[in-house]
């Protein structure tokens, strides 16, 4: 390897450490050949940050003919394989380093990763176990645990994990993603705090942005007047209304009727003109 390369490869583990993968990716983009394993693992790290799961796959697999028993090769080539579905792939992956590296709580972890996404709650949680007993404070392993409950639908212990992890670790990005993802199914205020706090800590992460962008203009104060139509439906919404009003013309509450008929109808020309046309226009100030 040349002097120049040399030094690129020593900026783009500079850029790995800080997070900026995008910064990764144009210095390794930059040499001429990647000649060494650590900076193929280097790349499909980034890949995988920037969601770019089969290029990632390919960079780990460049690596590896290289060194086909490079623990780190075979760990990032597992993570991307998990992502594109490849269960099968990234449980061989992860054996191979395994028998490299047995007592690795990191590998005993996303191997449990990989087992969750099979549906193998038993499996991932032996591992998991196994992990926390090498690696008793590791936040890794918290987080994991975290990522686990997510992934098997379990909402109490995604909470209450990652409200751990964040105690342990107050910036800590996956946890405020996955707060963020149970909280939009009932509260997305408060998913949308999560998210940008998630952005914050990684700007690089495209997709989770333009999440944020797109739910900042369902918490802006003009979508307000129909929050409870974003928070329930609009066939419950609308069937509530009804029921009242019929309650309250049959106990004869005409003025009651009366405001429930105006705020029916103003909320009826709201959802349809005025909230769209609003969403429109956020939209295009956020771009």
């Amino acid at each position: 390897m040349s002097d120049i390369d040399s030094r690129r490869l020593e900026l783009a583990r500079h850029y790995a450490s800080i997070g900026q993968h995008d910064r990764v990716l144009e210095t390794l983009d930059g040499m001429e050949a990647l000649t060494d394993t650590e900076g193929w693992q280097l790349r499909s790290e980034a890949l995988y940050h920037a969601d770019r799961y089969r290029e990632g796959s390919e960079a780990a697999r460049r690596g590896l003919e290289l060194d086909p028993e490079d623990v780190g090769l075979l760990d990032v080539l597992a993570l991307n394989l998990i992502e594109q579905g490849d269960l099968a792939g990234a449980e061989r992956a992860l054996l191979a380093a395994l028998e490299e590296w047995p007592e690795n709580d990191v590998l005993l972890c996303h191997y449990a990763l990989a087992c969750a996404h099979h549906g193998q709650r038993e499996k991932a949680e032996q591992l998991l176990e196994r992990a926390m007993q090498l690696e008793p404070e590791s936040v890794d392993v918290l987080r994991t645990r975290a990522q686990v409950a997510y992934i098997l639908g379990d909402r109490r212990a995604t909470k209450r994990l990652a409200g751990e992890l964040l105690a342990v670790e107050p910036e800590d990005r996956v946890a405020h993603i996955l707060r963020g993802n149970i909280q939009a199914e009932d509260n997305v205020y408060g998913a949308v705090r999560e998210h940008e706090r998630a952005v914050r800590l990684d700007p690089s992460d495209h997709e989770l942005a333009h999440v944020v962008r797109h739910n900042r203009t369902l918490t802006h104060w003009l979508q307000w007047p129909i929050y409870p139509i974003q928070r329930f439906g609009p066939a419950k919404v609308w069937g509530a209304y009804i029921v009242l009003l019929l309650l309250a013309l049959a106990s004869g509450q005409a003025t009651v009727a009366a405001v429930l008929v105006a705020v029916y109808l103003f909320l009826v020309v709201y959802s349809w003109t005025l909230a769209p046309l609003a969403r429109w226009w956020m939209q295009r100030r956020l771009r």
